[in-house]
């Protein structure tokens, strides 16, 4: 059965469809973050939820069951991976201030050279400002640090109300899909089970797929890292490895972009001790990258989301505008949940074409 649209619907009801999407998304965007971050939760969990269930174990406690061994694995990783990642980031900022005249004078002799050049404006001006504003950076990184744990608590806060809510939602999974299957017709009651498992499985191949990409990525980026000063290349590299392999994996949460971001602080860095210490990185992520794109991401990934490059980086850029980082996190499996509905709907739906109005105006005559 196929529902058709008429043309005054897609001149008139879409446009103002997408008017009121767009002005809720701006009222409503802290919620809707909230519920959707919900959602993501309650169809990953919901597979092994449904497992218990079939072990005969009742539904509440299954729920209790997974949310326990879920928070089990999280905090895990905070005490194995977080409590190192931070010392080393304070280390790293402890010795920004070396950094940063250690870089002034870089510039310094690099000043001379570059005003033989006759560039069009004042090297020695331009030079003495960036120093500056680098200098005030590092000046206001305590103010920043009180403004970041103001953050993260209200980021806790948010997590454990979208943890409360999964659970409801979790609870509820009977009463939410009988809520779906009323949308459909009767005779059409295996679409609505068919949307329903091909939602749940986008959402869960995607969070299964994403994080052992970052695993292995993040681990990867550690240890050559760290292998890096065994070697003798860069003999601080050991010193940042936890922190600069857990910033990889993290950012390789946001495709196209993330790479570059995970890259960028390690070269910077090793920058500082020496040129081949830089371009060993460099070489570093070339090859994990070479790797993750040709080996890893097909693989493990394969056609999960499967929509155009651009799409994705829209979706991420949009997430990040909404949310912050956390927006750019949920905006992947937001996009593979959308391209199954929308797989869904194609065959399902059919837009009323100009031509067939325009005969059956013909057909009627003056």
């Amino acid at each position: 059965m196929k529902i058709v649209i008429p043309r005054w619907v897609q001149m008139v009801g879409l446009p103002l469809l997408v008017l009121l999407l767009w002005f809720s998304i701006g009222i409503f965007s802290q919620v809707l973050f909230i519920f959707l971050s919900a959602m993501l939760i309650a169809f990953t969990l919901n597979p092994l939820v449904k497992r218990l269930e079939k072990m005969k174990f009742p539904r509440y406690l299954g729920v209790l069951l997974v949310f326990l061994f879920f928070i089990s694995i999280i905090v895990t990783i905070f005490i194995l991976v977080i409590p190192p990642a931070i010392e080393q980031l304070q280390e790293l900022i402890d010795k920004l201030p070396f950094y940063v005249t250690e870089a002034g004078d870089k510039i310094d002799s690099w000043k001379a050279g570059l005003e033989r050049l006759n560039l069009p404006f004042d090297v020695s001006t331009q030079g003495d400002k960036l120093v500056e504003r680098v200098e005030e950076y590092v000046a206001n990184l305590g103010s920043k640090a009180v403004s970041f744990s103001i953050n993260v608590i209200s980021a806790l806060a948010q997590i454990l109300l979208v943890m409360v809510i999964s659970i409801y939602m979790l609870l509820d999974t009977r009463r939410i899909s009988r809520g779906v299957h009323r949308l459909f017709p009767r005779r059409n009651q295996a679409d609505a089970d068919e949307l329903i498992r091909s939602s749940q499985r986008a959402v869960t191949h995607w969070v299964i797929a994403q994080s052992l990409l970052s695993l292995l990525v993040g681990v990867s980026t550690g240890v050559g890292i760290w292998l890096l000063d065994v070697v003798g290349i860069w003999p601080e590299g050991s010193q940042y490895a936890i922190f600069f392999g857990a910033w990889a994996g993290l950012t390789e949460i946001m495709p196209y972009i993330g790479p570059i971001l995970g890259a960028t602080p390690p070269v910077v860095v090793a920058s500082f001790s020496s040129f081949w210490a830089m371009l060993a990185v460099i070489i570093l992520f070339i090859v994990i990258q070479q790797l993750e794109g040709n080996v890893l991401v097909p693989n493990i990934m394969g056609s999960i989301v499967g929509v155009h490059p651009l799409v994705v980086i829209f979706a991420v850029l949009a997430g990040g505008q909404l949310h912050g980082v956390a927006g750019m996190v949920m905006a992947l499996p937001l996009v593979a949940l959308i391209r199954e509905v929308v797989v869904f709907i194609k065959p399902r739906v059919m837009l009323e074409k100009a031509s067939a109005v325009e005969a059956t105006e013909e057909d009627a005559g003056p």
